[in-house]
């Protein structure tokens, strides 16, 4: 698993939270024909700096965040936000392979089904 800093690493001693997420980023094939691509996805850790902290969260970039909470946005730690990001993507890929079944099933019900069909001659 290879990691990447957009920002690079936290300054010494700064209190921070993390986020883990997959990046990918457009690129210009022909700007002429209006063609354009998308680099395969890489695994950036972006680190955020904490303004306050209270025993149940932390003031981030002006808003408060739950560090306690199910859905939480940032880790207190690395491994805990690369943790959080297998968490999420394990979440939707479950969500997605229920939205297909019920998708197949629904088209399913367009096909003709043979012990519906009811004989002409008699």
């Amino acid at each position: 698993m290879r990691l990447h800093y957009p920002h690079g690493k936290p300054p010494e001693g700064r209190d921070v939270l993390w986020r883990c997420e997959a990046q990918r980023y457009s690129y210009i094939i022909d700007a002429d024909r209006e063609e354009y691509g998308v680099t395969d996805p890489r695994l950036e850790l972006r680190w955020y700096p904490v303004d306050r902290r209270t025993p149940k969260g932390a003031w981030v970039c002006g808003e408060f965040q739950l560090l306690t909470a199910f859905k939480k946005k940032f880790s207190e730690t690395e491994e805990d936000a690369i943790n959080d990001f297998k968490a999420r993507k394990r979440k939707q890929i479950r969500i997605v392979t229920n939205q297909l079944n019920r998708a197949q099933q629904e088209l399913a019900l367009t096909e003709p089904q043979l012990d519906r069909l009811v004989p002409i001659l008699a």
